[in-house]
């Protein structure tokens, strides 16, 4: 190790930049520092490169341990360098192999049966105010009202569609079957048709959608029809709509004798 030689001293340079008061041995090497107290001795050294070894760290064993002061270049990422070669550190004894037991084989568990898949969420409607029907149903709602003129509902020849243009592409002509268990599809509006997926007249309500989703609608069109009074409804988790709701206003309609005999039924899905 080569130690950096100090313009006032034979002590290495780092050492003499601590600038505290310094007491030399007969042989010119330093003994005492005032500044931390420390004691040692620090040799003397014939290189030239103070400025690059010994600017930020000692090149004796004596203060390596002690920080460099920042005014002298100090840098604390620096290492310190010893003078002497550090002792080997000492090896750990490699302890003896130890005969280890066999182990016994565990039989691997069944794999886990994974959980049925939850059933699918059920079609259903519930009733709703005619007064929290959408604006557009208001609509369609408002024109069945004034072509009444004192009768208990309107004939289908009374509904205008020029005058419910917005509702048409949602609006459903529904008659009902002999027997009155099933629906079949007069008209239907495109927004409807396109959420249904195939072309429904003239079909049965059951032939055009799922099982559950067919009886929910039927039955609504028939207490509607019987009871020859409109009723707002909002239907959740029907297959047109999968996982979310819509409102649907069915109107009933009579015939040339007065008699109940069809549904004009408006749905309001997404599309137009």
């Amino acid at each position: 190790m080569t130690h950096a030689f100090a313009k006032d001293s034979r002590a290495c340079a780092a050492c003499v930049s601590w600038g505290g008061d310094r007491a030399l041995s007969d042989d010119n090497t330093l003994v005492h520092v005032d500044r931390y107290s420390a004691e040692g001795e620090c040799r003397t050294a014939t290189s030239q490169d103070y400025r690059k070894v010994t600017r930020s760290y000692h090149t004796c064993p004596t203060w390596a341990p002690l920080p460099m002061l920042k005014k002298h270049g100090g840098r604390p990422e620096r290492q310190p360098v010893f003078a002497s070669r550090p002792a080997p550190a000492a090896v750990k004894p490699v302890p003896e192999a130890v005969a280890v037991a066999p182990v016994r084989a565990v039989p691997a568990a069944a794999p886990a049966v994974p959980p049925p898949p939850p059933a699918p969420p059920v079609c259903r409607s519930e009733p709703l105010d005619l007064d929290q029907i959408p604006q557009i149903a208001s609509l369609l709602y408002v024109h069945w009202r004034r072509v009444l003129r004192g009768r208990p509902m309107p004939e289908a020849r009374d509904i205008d569609t020029a005058q419910i243009r917005e509702c048409v592409p949602r609006l459903c002509l529904m008659e009902p079957l002999p027997g009155g268990e099933d629906f079949l599809y007069r008209a239907c509006g495109r927004s409807v048709q396109r959420r249904i997926g195939q072309r429904v007249v003239p079909r049965p309500v059951s032939d055009c959608h799922p099982a559950e989703a067919a009886e929910r609608f039927n039955a609504d069109l028939r207490a509607c029809l019987e009871t020859g009074e409109p009723r707002g409804l909002l239907v959740r988790d029907d297959p047109m709509l999968p996982g979310g709701r819509f409102v649907e206003l069915l109107l009933p309609l009579a015939d040339d004798t007065g008699r109940p005999a069809c549904v004009l039924a408006f749905r309001h899905v997404p599309g137009g």
